[in-house]
């Protein structure tokens, strides 16, 4: 008699073994990246938000860290988005597709609206510094909207909507698409954090809401790595047929 041994499972090439080995260097290499991005964004704009002068610029205010915030500030903006990306790259469902759709206009919007509106008003209130009294009283009135144009309130109206609007849905939908890997704890810190950010980055809710999107974002990468880890498949056994 004649025995035949029949191998259920193919050999492991060795190719696949040492991408098998080397993916665990990739995934966490990964991780170091996101946890570094999402620490310098959330830390960076904590900073800005407690240095941030209080209130409106005025004629006569010192210009130099309102415009030093807003020449830096885009530089977070792009590492907030980057943050975004890299939390829901590889997350399957409508709210991750949602988050990496609306990264762009977040970027792109925050970017025009906030830096640069506020560099121009800063700019505007530094030339109107060296002017006369009487010039720079003018300046003033024009802010002020004694004009008849409000600048000021509409700049801070535009500012809200089109900046807070993009951030807050880029951010709420992350938070939500994370549920499935963190859980609902996560999820409800950032999605709070997110929505009080969005009122402003200025001190009390830019330190704020920035600081509880990160300490959700903290939460859900120490439940990442607590996750247990799949149990791996048993080896297939040969089996002897007669």
């Amino acid at each position: 008699m004649k025995t035949r041994i029949i191998q259920n499972e193919p050999e492991v090439q060795p190719a696949a073994a040492e991408a098998e080995a080397v993916a665990p260097m990739d995934d966490e290499r990964e991780t170091r990246l996101r946890r570094a991005v999402v620490f310098l964004a959330v830390a960076g704009y904590f900073v800005i938000g407690v240095v941030h002068p209080m209130g409106d610029l005025k004629v006569g205010d010192d210009t130099a860290l309102y415009l030093g915030i807003h020449i830096v500030q885009p530089l977070f903006i792009l590492l907030l988005a980057w943050s975004i990306w890299l939390l829901v790259k590889d997350l399957p469902g409508r709210a991750a597709q949602i988050a990496r759709i609306a990264i762009l206009p977040y970027a792109i919007v925050y970017a025009i609206f906030d830096a640069i509106a506020g560099i121009a008003i800063g700019q505007v209130v530094r030339e109107a510094n060296g002017m006369s009294a009487a010039d720079g009283a003018a300046v003033q009135r024009l802010l002020d909207g004694s004009g008849g144009v409000d600048v000021m309130g509409i700049v801070s109206v535009v500012i809200f909507v089109a900046s807070g609007l993009t951030w807050f849905i880029a951010a709420f939908a992350a938070a939500i698409a994370v549920k499935q890997v963190g859980g609902l704890g996560p999820t409800l810190l950032m999605a709070v954090g997110a929505a009080i950010f969005a009122v402003g980055h200025p001190f009390p809710p830019g330190p704020i809401g920035i600081a509880l999107f990160g300490l959700g974002v903290a939460w859900l990468e120490y439940r990442r790595e607590h996750a247990p880890v799949p149990q791996a498949a048993p080896e297939a056994q040969p089996v002897l047929v007669p």
